[in-house]
């Protein structure tokens, strides 16, 4: 594209206006009066403008569109990462959190079961003690009992 392109086909329908703006007119129905030649002569002149400007107008556009589509792309992936490290995250936090309610119950329960087994124990040994006891009262009278026979 020629660099004063823009400029030249403003300044081409300026011209084409200024034409048009100072032909003269019939009285009735605003009609004008202008060169055929002239304008023909415009005309020509601002469609060899034109297409340097509109190829690369279009160009700018394909880029434009280009680069918005990679944009897009790149927006995309980043959220797809954005969205898998949150999903490992909350994975993550969830086997943990689930880790450690496993590891709270088998303490829990290990406890408890501590809990039980000492109080079996305490009674079992109660029980133990309490028959000792009776057995031992029984030898001692058995005992007194042999000893009161001894003349």
């Amino acid at each position: 594209m020629r660099v004063g392109t823009k400029i030249d086909v403003l300044a081409l329908l300026d011209q084409m206006e200024e034409v048009l703006a100072s032909a003269p007119g019939f009285p009735v129905g605003g009609r004008i009066v202008v060169s055929r030649d002239q304008l023909l002569d415009l005309i020509d002149v601002i469609r060899d403008e034109m297409p340097d400007a509109i190829v690369e107008a279009d160009r700018i556009m394909r880029e434009r569109e280009r680069i918005v589509t990679e944009a897009r792309d790149e927006a995309e992936r980043v959220l797809d990462r954005a969205r898998d490290h949150a999903a490992y995250v909350v994975s993550e936090h969830t086997i943990r959190k689930s880790a450690e309610l496993e590891r709270e119950r088998i303490v829990n329960h290990a406890r408890e079961e501590a809990a039980e087994l000492s109080a079996n124990a305490d009674h079992y040994a109660q029980e133990l003690f309490a028959r000792l006891e009776e057995e031992a009262l029984r030898l001692a009278a058995d005992i007194r009992k042999a000893a009161a026979r001894i003349p």
